[in-house]
């Protein structure tokens, strides 16, 4: 490939837009042609490229054909194969081959379906890119980037990815599906620390110790970015999704990683307390929130109100029983 390949840019949600926005400005700092833009619904592309440099393309068949370099970001499995069923059937037959870079959480075994589906048209290649962190990390090219793929799909991903979108990455080699694994493997412990955090800070509330003295404490003795800002979130009721991780997104990674660990056997009784706050709070609020809400699910089982809660205890002040 030469040094000015065409890239598009596939789904611009919360963290979708949030990259190629970075990758628009990368690609134009660095002389490449102007960033291709598809979305599935067209006026949020019309709108990006209307704020950043890049053109939007009329089709997916108008992406495969013209670009060399894909990178998408989809919402779920559903989407996801939708989507690559179109690129890789007008790839078919075409004079070149293209590099496809799935940035999202999608099931291990259907990595591996569209890996090999790739490699059946003109000999394409796709890397498992799943990325970590949430939109205000993406926004600010923050992200740590898998890289799952045949090596020079892998050097081709490296180098449009970081700097632009990823601040570094974690190679884990040629096994697409070991890529996606590990992002599960990575969403069940920070899923793990926002139920353990709802949790732990209801106790607080109903023992008298008050949730904002433990987000102190977690801010002193624990003071991993996940831990403070999910405890943060939390404390204050701030579980708008446009800031975070959509719930319907957190239950559909839960619900892969629960079903990850049925198909080897083990057990993750946290994820499966976590997807049940996790519905509880859509049952109470809406399917909008960020999935630090599932915290509804212990407020209500003490006795709690799910969102909006009236007061905060005072440090040091005892509530009466």
């Amino acid at each position: 490939m030469s040094n000015r390949e065409q890239c598009a840019f596939i789904g611009l949600g919360g963290m979708g837009a949030c990259m190629a926005a970075n990758l628009s400005a990368w690609l134009e700092s660095e002389g490449f042609p102007k960033l291709i833009v598809w979305n599935r619904t067209s006026s949020k592309a019309d709108k990006f490229a209307s704020e950043n440099p890049a053109v939007v393309a009329q089709s997916l068949e108008e992406v495969a054909e013209k670009c060399d370099v894909v990178i998408a970001s989809l919402a779920n499995d559903t989407a996801a194969d939708a989507v690559y069923t179109k690129l890789f059937e007008a790839k078919k037959g075409a004079a070149k081959r293209s590099v496809f870079i799935e940035t999202s959480t999608l099931y291990p075994d259907f990595v591996v379906t569209l890996q090999e589906k790739a490699k059946q048209s003109s000999g394409s290649l796709f890397v498992c890119a799943p990325v970590f962190g949430p939109p205000p990390m993406a926004k600010s090219a923050q992200l740590t980037v898998v890289l799952a793929g045949d090596e020079e799909g892998r050097k081709i991903a490296e180098r449009f990815c970081v700097p632009s979108i990823g601040k570094g990455t974690i190679d884990v080699g040629s096994d697409v599906k070991r890529a996606a694994s590990l992002k599960l493997c990575g969403n069940s412990l920070v899923a793990g620390v926002i139920e353990i955090l709802a949790e732990s800070m209801t106790l607080a509330d109903k023992c008298g110790v008050g949730s904002d003295l433990l987000c102190e404490f977690v801010e002193k003795f624990m003071p991993a970015p996940s831990m403070i800002g999910y405890s943060k979130k939390i404390l204050n009721d701030k579980f708008d999704s446009a800031i975070g991780f959509p719930l319907t997104g957190g239950m559909k990674d839960v619900s892969h990683i629960r079903a990850l660990a049925a198909q080897h056997g083990a057990t993750m009784p946290t994820m499966d307390q976590a997807f049940r706050n996790m519905t509880t709070a859509k049952a109470v609020g809406h399917d909008q929130l960020d999935w630090s809400s599932l915290a509804a699910g212990p407020r209500l089982a003490a006795g709690l109100e799910p969102f909006g809660k009236s007061k905060k205890l005072e440090k040091g002040v005892t509530p009466p029983s």
